[in-house]
């Protein structure tokens, strides 16, 4: 049997598998969010370590071990912790990857043409709050004490990956994978190492950072916290978007994966080649045998998001499964856009101090427009993107592979297609970052030689077909609004 842990950015939830990755049980438990309007996010990376124990606790009691069980972990990427050497324990809040803190940072260090074009070329990415850098300067310039624990190794900086790692080996292991650390902003995404040269032009100095793994290593031993008699090994560990990609085995140049959770992450394989071009984001998808794969990202700060906006802020409804009766019985928005832009507008735009907006309120509107309207943002960005990835940088998505909660909308994934007008293949199987680094350490355990071997491990899909004469006119009218007050 196997163990999964996907550390997300609502939830834990922890997996178990059978020997031929059939998911036998899951058990999840929320965290709360911390957020003000300065648009702070933080997590309790204490309450987050409690949670995981507790899962696992409960889980361990169907468990039964041989030889080759091990535990992966995926998780939400570019959100950090910083934490005590000695203990292990958080000595300050985990930065969430929607916080805004850094973006003083990033107006400042953007202001040099060369800047850009260095942190472009190292990292594929560019210099946004999104990424951990701008907002550990931030968080350090304000923070003195954290400052100069990191300095003097008294503290120890990590993604959520490194941190589980760190606590759950006693201390033992202070590693990340290759993905995780991708996301930093100060990581070179071509030659795989901590790059000194962006660390020095953020000002940041820190005494030491984790060892950077490939995704199918052993990254330490671990009993679980005494749940186990004996320690299993920690193998197969991922960024939770490159995690899906692995999952949906796009391997092939043009393969493209879309995860509709909190954000929407799109995933498009390029191969081998490390492109740097503005305006989009070059990923690294994943290492195998000292062998990467890039992609071209599309990050989309709010999909799942903005239903859980409309029934925490406005209450327009009581829980997320209504929108798919009210998307399936209200028919249009009835001219009302919604562009979600609560913390920016990210790909292909990239306009971080953007606000979002409800446009074309009339007295006919009522809840269920609004709540229509939000739905049908989530695919217009997704459309936005993809055309633009097309039209410009002349890439094209021969298969599109789409995961997540919100598939689980049976009419909204059929608009999805009409939008896109394209056939797309849906996954029922929602937890496809979790069975992703599964299949990873597969491989990291040596249960499986190749990635020819794991073939057998691809899910099934619905395939969905766009119907004719259905693409939404109002796409047109939402870029309209986007151009004529955004761009």
């Amino acid at each position: 049997m196997y163990i999964s842990i996907d550390q997300s950015t609502s939830s834990t939830t922890v997996f178990l598998y059978d020997n031929k990755l059939r998911l036998l049980s899951k058990l999840s438990k929320s965290h709360k969010q911390f957020q003000n309007q300065l648009g702070y996010v933080e997590h309790d990376a204490e309450e987050i370590y409690k949670n995981i124990l507790f899962l696992l606790k409960k889980i361990s009691k169907k468990i039964i071990f041989n030889d080759n069980s091990f535990l992966s972990i995926t998780n939400q990427r570019e959100t950090f912790v910083i934490f005590d050497t000695l203990t292990g324990k958080p000595i300050y809040n985990a930065i969430v990857w929607q916080c805004r803190r850094g973006q003083k940072i990033c107006d400042k260090i953007n202001r040099s043409s060369k800047n850009q074009s260095l942190i472009k070329k190292k990292t594929g990415l560019i210099l946004d709050t999104y990424f951990p850098a701008p907002k550990l300067v931030q968080l350090l310039k304000t923070k003195k004490n954290l400052r100069n624990k990191l300095k003097n190794g008294l503290a120890l900086f990590g993604t959520i990956d490194t941190y589980l790692i760190y606590r759950l080996t006693k201390q033992k292991s202070y590693a990340t994978d290759v993905t995780n650390a991708s996301r930093t902003l100060f990581f070179n995404n071509k030659s795989l190492t901590w790059s000194k040269e962006l660390l020095k032009l953020y000002g940041l100095n820190i005494k030491m950072l984790p060892k950077v793994k490939e995704s199918s290593s052993i990254f330490g031993y671990t009993n679980l916290n005494e749940i186990l008699k004996n320690e299993i090994p920690i193998s197969g560990v991922m960024g939770d978007s490159q995690a899906s990609i692995f999952a949906n085995q796009c391997f092939n140049k043009g393969n493209t994966k879309i995860t509709l959770g909190t954000g929407a992450s799109i995933l498009t394989n390029i191969g081998d080649q490390f492109p740097h071009k503005k305006n989009i984001i070059t990923t690294l998808s994943y290492v195998y045998k000292n062998k990467p794969s890039y992609s071209y990202e599309c990050l989309i700060n709010y999909a799942g998001a903005t239903i859980t906006w409309l029934n925490n802020n406005l209450k327009i409804i009581k829980k997320p499964q209504e929108t798919n009766d009210i998307f399936t019985k209200t028919k249009s928005s009835n001219g009302v856009i919604f562009v979600p832009a609560f913390v920016g507008l990210s790909s292909p735009h990239w306009l971080p101090n953007s606000k979002g907006m409800i446009y074309g309120l009339t007295p006919s509107v009522n809840n269920s427009h609004i709540i229509r309207a939000a739905l049908e943002s989530i695919a217009f960005q997704i459309k936005d993107y993809l055309e633009d990835l097309e039209i410009k940088q002349k890439i094209k998505c021969n298969h599109i592979y789409i995961d997540g909660g919100i598939v689980s909308n049976l009419p909204f994934m059929q608009f999805l297609c009409n939008t896109l007008e394209r056939k797309i293949y849906v996954t029922d199987f929602q937890d496809m970052s979790s069975y992703g680094s599964a299949v990873m350490g597969l491989l990291g355990m040596k249960i499986e030689k190749n990635l020819k071997d794991i073939s057998k491990y691809k899910k099934k899909y619905k395939i969905y077909r766009p119907d004719k004469n259905k693409f939404p006119t109002n796409y047109r009218m939402w870029k309209e609004v986007l151009k004529n007050f955004y761009l």
